[in-house]
């Protein structure tokens, strides 16, 4: 069984030297929801990500890019190809949730707090409890942030 901790509050107010977790897609887009707000607060992760997406693209898909921060490392979990009405079904992105999860476990090795909206019910329109069915299968340990998106 998972610890999954579900909270109120604001994700970017998570502890420093912790992991904040969401679902990206692979056109290296952070264009709205909680990306855009991930986008606006870490802009130089956002480059990373963008070029890492640039270089890959859809290969992505089921793997996750963890990359360091001064104050938090993000974790982007490819979930799906592409944003919009182009986004990947649900069942692939849940599919693509459990590697990317798993890659995720195996990269942080130092074992760091992961911090997480409920990542694929937004823009992706998965229902949070699948994901979060997912997580509890792959007994991850996470803090789940329920509040709206700050302003």
């Amino acid at each position: 069984m998972s610890n999954l901790t579900h909270i109120k509050g604001d994700i970017f107010s998570a502890p420093p030297n912790s992991i904040l977790v969401h679902a990206c897609n692979t056109q290296g887009s952070w264009g709205s929801g909680i990306a855009l707000a991930f986008r606006e607060r870490y802009p130089a992760q956002y480059e990373r990500y963008r070029a890492h997406c640039k270089a890959h693209g859809g290969a992505l898909v089921g793997t996750c890019l963890l990359i360091p921060g001064e104050r938090h490392d993000i974790a982007c979990l490819f979930t799906s190809r592409a944003y919009g009405r182009r986004k990947d079904t649900p069942p692939e992105i849940l599919m693509a949730t459990r590697t990317a999860v798993h890659g995720l476990m195996h990269q942080n090795v130092e074992g760091k707090a992961l911090h997480a909206c409920r990542f694929n019910s937004g823009k992706f329109a998965v229902p949070w409890a699948d994901t979060e069915a997912v997580l509890n299968d792959l007994c991850v340990s996470m803090t789940v942030y329920t509040a709206e998106l700050p302003t």
